[in-house]
């Protein structure tokens, strides 16, 4: 048995969906706790979707910021050597 308060604009969209959907109270809350907690349960983090990627597709220098004076030099004499 559980009790359950919920502010008055709450209950009277509540009440609104009951009559659309012909359903209880009860069996409208039910349903929505179980989506809350399936939703929950499925739900997995940016980097358990991404992990599988990461690193898989680099094809430049990370170091770019830290080397970027290097770069621009070796830019400008490949330019001038060619």
């Amino acid at each position: 048995m559980l009790s359950l308060r919920i502010p008055d604009f709450l209950e009277n969209e509540l009440l609104l969906l009951c009559q659309e959907e012909k359903k209880t109270k009860t069996k409208i809350i039910q349903e929505s706790l179980l989506l809350y907690i399936e939703s929950k349960k499925q739900k997995t983090s940016a980097y358990e979707l991404g992990k599988k990627y990461f690193g898989k597709y680099e094809t430049t220098p990370s170091d770019k910021s830290v080397n970027h004076k290097e770069l621009i030099r070796k830019k400008i004499r490949q330019k001038h050597n060619a």
